[in-house]
């Protein structure tokens, strides 16, 4: 007796502190709603990357964020802030596959603006995915992170340890003994790069935590004022053809939300950020159309996204442009908008290309089957037509019928892992009248994927259409219970 009273103390200990990591409060500045911000259209960009093909199978791409975002840093002359989850040129999980150096050319701009302008300031914050979670030599696997280092601008390498564990049934042993493995013999594949150089065991353990900073921001002076952009884009070799989205706000208040969010981070790391410059001067402009613009960061994101659909009804209209949608809470919003009367339209990533992985369509097939099956067919969905490459976008675009809409983009999937405070995440959200320049911008741009203007971008429900139960089980348990990667 004394023997099964002991296990059963023992294991009710471990589910205690287990369950104490998923719940915790998560460090300060995270989790961050910004001040609502009046900005003039003008001040404030949609941009989009797109992958597709011509009727000969050629490959045709449409490119603006990274191109955007490198004319913003050759001609920055204050201060440089970015964060990207994945800045590496790793080539995906297919030996010799070639990845396009778009981390690499990301560095290059860097490294010669600061050597144009030694006194330019230049923050970096970023996730050790980068450095294939190596942390016995200083993160030797992170070649891109080691080459700004090298020529003195600041790099934040996230801790993540503070933040709640969205795996539990693994993480709560790397809490208590996994975490303890020393980082020695490095005679394991690299997880991200076929042709990489062999990580060790604690690598390997850190990474099954599946938790990061999964932001995608950059914060950048133009013309006195600072310019932020939020996107769903990595500069990532093996990532460079997926198709994503971003805005590009100038305003300073919201980039000055933007920085502290940053330097929230960085403070969780042991890190710094360097003082915002304070000599800038906020635009002075004013058209007659006016946008309500605001940060969000972690599940500050789940509530924006599950109020906007909440207030849909006849004569409204939902739509998503996104890579993975898992979340319970948005499932449940977007049936009831659709048995209000609103009019729901998704499109969505088949799941089935990961960097040389094969994907088995997990979540979105699933959950398309059964938003199908519970609207009785009445929401609308579509696929993006991916060619290797991921529709990375992370879109939320509600239309009203009094002429109100909502925007909502950044890096958050709508998944548990996403919008639930576990990961890092940023996104913006914008609301304006239907009519102004930035939502007619935005709706042409689904319209354009959704009705095949120009290329086939999408294709119908049934080509990608999944009801297997057993894959929905799959969904159901690794959403719950942190146990994938989405």
């Amino acid at each position: 007796m004394p023997i099964i009273f002991l296990l059963l103390l023992f294991i009710a200990g471990i589910s205690v502190f287990g369950w104490w990591h998923t719940i915790k409060p998560i460090p300060d500045g995270l989790n961050m709603r910004g001040g609502e911000y009046s900005v003039s259209a003008g001040q404030v960009q949609f941009l989009s990357d797109l992958t597709t093909v011509d009727a000969a199978g050629e490959l045709v791409q449409e490119q603006q964020i990274f191109t955007t975002l490198f004319d913003l840093i050759d001609q920055a002359e204050n201060y440089i802030l970015i964060d990207f989850f994945l800045l590496n040129d790793h080539r995906g999980r297919v030996a010799g596959m070639a990845a396009k150096p778009l981390a690499g050319l990301l560095i290059k701009h860097l490294l010669a603006r600061k050597q144009q302008l030694p006194d330019l300031v230049i923050d970096v914050v970023t996730d050790p995915v980068n450095s294939a979670y190596d942390g016995s030599h200083g993160g030797a696997q992170a070649v891109e992170l080691n080459a700004l280092r090298a020529a003195g601008i600041n790099v934040v390498v996230t801790n993540l340890e503070p933040l709640r564990d969205s795996n539990p049934l693994y993480s709560v042993w790397w809490r208590l003994l996994l975490r303890l493995v020393p980082d020695r013999g490095h005679f394991l594949p690299h997880p991200f790069d076929a042709d990489g150089s062999r990580i060790s065991p604690a690598s390997w353990l850190r990474l099954i935590n599946f938790k990061a900073n999964h932001r995608k921001v950059a914060l950048v002076d133009r013309d006195g004022t600072l310019v932020s952009l939020v996107t769903s884009a990595n500069p990532h070799g093996a990532s460079r053809d997926h198709s994503n989205v971003a805005l590009l706000v100038a305003d300073n208040r919201l980039a000055t939300d933007l920085y502290r969010s940053e330097q929230a981070v960085a403070e969780m790391s042991a890190g710094r950020l360097h003082p915002l410059p304070q000599m800038l001067n906020p635009i002075d402009v004013v058209e007659q159309q006016q946008l309500m613009i605001q940060l969000l960061t972690e599940a500050r994101i789940s509530d924006a996204v599950c109020a906007a659909i909440a207030k849909a009804g006849n004569g409204d209209r939902v739509r998503l442009a996104m890579f993975y949608l898992a979340d319970r809470q948005v499932i449940a919003a977007l049936l009831a908008a659709e048995g209000r009367g609103a009019r729901v339209e998704l499109i969505l990533d088949p799941n089935r290309d990961a960097f040389g992985y094969r994907k088995n369509g997990v979540p979105n097939r699933p959950v398309a089957a059964e938003l199908k099956e519970q609207s009785t067919d009445r929401i609308a969905i579509r696929w993006y037509q991916t060619h290797g490459e991921q529709f990375h976008t992370k879109l939320v675009l509600v239309e009203y019928a009094n002429n109100d809409a909502t925007l909502m983009l950044g890096s958050a999937n709508l998944t548990r892992r996403n919008i639930d405070n576990y990961n890092l995440e940023t996104n913006l959200l914008v609301t304006a009248a239907l009519d102004t320049a930035l939502m007619t911008t935005v709706n042409d741009y689904f319209d354009k994927l959704w009705n095949n203007r120009g290329y086939d971008y999408s294709v119908p429900y049934t080509t990608y259409a999944d009801a297997s139960r057993l894959k929905y089980l799959q969904y159901r348990l690794q959403e719950g219970l942190g146990l994938g990667t989405f």
